[in-house]
């Protein structure tokens, strides 16, 4: 609703409508943030959406709009806040929080991207627990063990295993380990 000033009004009046056009722009600033607000909101719920089905590239898109979004509101309400000071530092804090969940979206979307990147490995052998060698140096480990960042390629595998019965056991084999797969190899330990 506009306010009209007509001629003829006594300064009382006068005065009285400029306090209510001031008052109007101020609600109009304060509703043009809010607005902004509930877009960052909604695109926030879209991203949660996209997060819960794993739909890392998308999600990484809509951070980025996001952002823009984030950014949008900043520089509004550092320009035009002033007009609405009651709402200016309501909606920087927000810009603040809003910032601080991207950062966190945008390390689920790192962490996502680097489990991309690794090969899991199981390695399984008959007697259990041997010693499990990777590439010449000893893991720790003992079989059953899954191996959960591997760097995909060729690897040795050397297991080792103390029988009291039959003494040393061996096996030792190469193995083909694939960005972002999951396998699983056995293997029989034999007399040396």
């Amino acid at each position: 609703m506009a306010t009209e000033i007509t001629p003829g009004k006594s300064k009382a009046a006068l005065v009285l409508d400029i306090i209510k056009l001031v008052f109007d722009i101020m609600q109009t600033v304060s509703f043009m943030m809010f607005i902004e607000e509930e877009g960052i909101q909604i695109r926030g719920f879209g991203i949660m959406s996209l997060m819960r089905e794993d739909l890392v590239d998308e999600v990484e898109v809509q951070l980025d709009a996001l952002e823009e979004q984030v950014n949008n509101l900043e520089t509004f309400a550092d320009s035009w806040g002033w007009i609405a000071p009651y709402m200016q530092p309501t909606y920087l804090n927000y810009v603040q929080a809003a910032r601080d969940q991207v950062d966190a979206w945008r390390a689920w979307v790192a962490a996502k991207k680097s489990a991309r990147d690794r090969a899991v490995v199981r390695i399984v052998s008959s007697p259990t627990n041997a010693e499990i060698y990777l590439d010449g140096d000893s893991t720790d480990s003992l079989t059953p063990h899954t191996f959960h960042d591997l760097a995909p390629g060729t690897h040795t595998i050397k297991l080792k295993y103390l029988s009291p019965r039959r003494g040393l056991l061996e096996y030792e084999d190469t193995i083909t380990a694939e960005k972002g797969k999951t396998k699983e190899f056995r293997f029989v330990l034999q007399e040396v």
